[in-house]
């Protein structure tokens, strides 16, 4: 039966519902729909992160260049200089001091080695240039560490993007019913709003993360069982050996390197407030601390407001 309505004395056909479906029952139709690709997609995403988590976690398993990857991308630079200066191969202006025998490159990690080389053919010691002269190390230790689980690699990242297509979906389908209600000239301020909330979740849903959970565990871990390295706490790194003051830093950042050598955090332009990493990510390793997909997407209510075509979804 098609609805008629009275407009100036003459009786007129109403439009007739969208697709046949009422505003009301489409709108919810659609949050059910949005509430259960949010669920696959923060599911996805919280197994994407923890698939490694279960796996045990070796005190030796990450080298201290390792260790200052999972906090930035500039820690393992720093770490590398340290150890550079624990191994005495520089000096407190960053000039190389002499050439480290066999058994010492072997023990050098392979950024520190890249590191050194370096600093023997170029003045040029800012860490601007010391973190472009190891890039290529920087971006090898990422992918080392992807792949062993600690951290966000383009494997789990384009599982993410995978996690958000049911999400993508049902905004296609808003999209679509928004197009299809402003042409029978009905009400969509509802349903634009739930679309408005389906994009912020599918926005959460991908977000680029930098650890997994394993990754996270692991970097807490070193914190604790390191702790007595902090700066704070005064430590003679000398005393625990030439790769401390490289733990050190990968752990606590700059301040461990100004505590080790100050001369040597001047000379290459450390900045003492934490951290030199691009991310500004300090010494913390919250990232993705959002990532156990607990993400509350309930609470959308229009109530008896839908009535009578209150905007709800055409």
């Amino acid at each position: 039966m098609v609805p008629w309505t009275v407009l100036a004395g003459k009786t007129v056909p109403a439009a007739a519902d969208t697709w046949g479906i009422s505003g009301p029952t489409f709108l919810w139709l659609y949050l059910f729909a949005g509430l259960l690709a949010a669920a696959y997609g923060f599911t996805q995403r919280t197994r994407i992160v923890d698939a490694t988590s279960a796996a045990p976690i070796a005190a030796d398993a990450l080298t201290p260049a390792e260790t200052a990857m999972l906090f930035d991308n500039r820690r393992p630079v720093l770490a590398a200089l340290a150890q550079l200066r624990g191994y005495q191969l520089i000096d407190s202006t960053g000039a190389p001091t002499r050439t480290p025998t066999e058994a010492e490159n072997a023990a050098l990690e392979p950024i520190s080695r890249s590191l050194l080389g370096h600093l023997h053919t170029s003045p040029r010691r800012h860490m601007m240039q010391l973190a472009l002269a190891t890039g290529g190390e920087v971006r090898n230790l990422r992918r080392t560490l992807a792949k062993r689980g600690y951290m966000i690699g383009a494997r789990q990242l384009r599982g993410f993007l995978l996690a958000a297509l049911p999400l993508g979906a049902v905004l296609l389908l808003g999209l679509i019913r928004v197009i299809a209600g402003l042409a029978n000239h009905k009400p969509v301020l509802y349903l634009v709003l739930a679309m408005i909330v389906l994009v912020i979740l599918a926005g959460l849903v991908m977000r680029p993360s930098r650890l997994t959970r394993r990754g996270r565990l692991a970097a807490a871990d070193a914190v604790r069982r390191f702790g007595h390295l902090r700066p704070g706490n005064r430590p003679a790194y000398s005393s625990y050996g030439p790769d401390s003051g490289s733990l050190a830093i990968a752990l606590f950042g700059a301040a461990a390197l100004w505590s080790l050598d100050p001369g040597l955090a001047g000379a290459t332009g450390t900045l003492a407030g934490g951290s030199s990493g691009s991310d500004g990510s300090g010494s913390s390793c919250s990232t993705g601390g959002g990532d156990s997909g607990g993400s509350s997407c309930g609470g959308s209510s229009c109530g008896s407001s839908c009535g009578g075509g209150g905007g709800c979804g055409g």
